[in-house]
């Protein structure tokens, strides 16, 4: 029998029929109060399967409880031209709940889901948890924002960072580290040299091509007991000095390195160096992106950077500022 149109003034239950035609068992219909049989109005309870959509996509009987497709454009033009399969919205009027969307119960078990989908798209305006012993993931991953982390981690493969990292706390590597090419071991063989810190920390070695003189530098390896800071600029001119610089390096010898990216900008240049700030100039001031670095000597007393000398005790100047640790390094023996 076909039917044009069915109003349902209250609910709908479709119960399930033997092939002879004679009721079976129904289960209790959810929606109804079992006391007073009373239920919600406009509800809809089916003891079977329910298909909404194109039957087409579903050509096997009873894949699921559910199944639901896009509307077929052949049979049905106007249903065709909904642009989403399917939608879960609060938006009339009516105050969203904790849950809007479960998918398996908790207290019963978990079930299983499977995505196949060219892409997901994921706003959420307060935050979302996951909660899993093992979560795997391949392909690409873009995050942008804060990222904390509680707990172990495990990186199986070749990681590749772009970009400033910074790091607070302990960092505890067990194993062989290769940092720019030099290979640090926890393990260490040989002899260990250690001395207490100063002002400025130096080594002094014989001098490599001067019979009878020695050479001394300062970490920053370097003539000068020098100090830096670096980074990148990207929509400003200005490039803040610390404040612990005052009374700690002479200003008078601040050099300043710029390297446009992204394109060329032959105007780049300092414009003014303050006690707080380096301000730059551009032909396109809102719009600098440059790396830099700035270089400035601290305070001290002169460094003599070649002398004549048998060992450190020969240095000519003030060794108040200086502490040397195992300077004979250069002296002992291959073990």
């Amino acid at each position: 029998m076909e039917i044009q149109d069915i109003h349902v003034g209250h609910q709908l239950h479709v119960s399930a029929a033997s092939a002879t035609g004679g009721g079976l068992n129904p289960l209790p219909n959810p929606t109804r109060d079992p006391t007073s049989l009373v239920g919600i109005g406009g509800c809809i309870f089916a003891n079977g399967c329910v298909l909404i959509g194109n039957p087409l996509s579903y050509p096997a009987l009873a894949e699921a409880t559910l199944m639901v497709s896009r509307a077929s454009a052949i049979t049905n033009p106007l249903a065709a031209k909904t642009p989403s399969i399917f939608k879960v919205t609060s938006k009339a009027n009516v105050p969203p709940t904790p849950l809007d969307v479960m998918i398996g119960d908790p207290a019963a078990g978990m079930v299983g889901m499977t995505l196949n989908t060219a892409m997901i798209n994921i706003v959420e305006s307060v935050a979302i948890n996951i909660v899993a012993p093992i979560r795997n993931s391949s392909g690409n991953k873009a995050h942008l924002g804060g990222s904390q982390q509680v707990g172990a981690e495990v990186n199986t493969g070749t990681k590749v960072c772009t970009g400033l990292k910074v790091e607070q706390s302990t960092n505890v590597d067990n194993g062989v580290r290769c940092v720019n090419g030099v290979t640090k071991s926890p393990t260490i063989l040989g002899r260990f040299f250690s001395g207490y810190s100063a002002k400025n920390k130096s080594f002094d070695i014989e001098h490599p091509n001067k019979k009878g003189w020695r050479l001394r530098h300062v970490c920053v390896e370097g003539p000068e007991a020098a100090i830096y800071i670096r980074g990148k600029l990207k929509g400003t001119h200005i490039i803040d000095i610390p404040e612990y610089w005052q009374g700690l390096v002479d200003y008078d010898t601040i050099t300043v390195n710029l390297t446009p990216c992204g394109k060329p900008d032959l105007s780049l240049y300092v414009k003014e160096i303050g006690d707080d700030k380096i301000i730059l100039s551009s032909d396109h001031l809102t719009q600098v992106e440059c790396f830099y670095q700035v270089w400035a000597n601290r305070i001290g007393p002169e460094l003599h950077v070649e002398y004549e000398g048998e060992s450190p005790a020969d240095y000519p100047g003030d060794q108040s500022d200086y502490s040397v640790a195992g300077y004979h390094y250069d002296r002992r023996e291959k073990i």
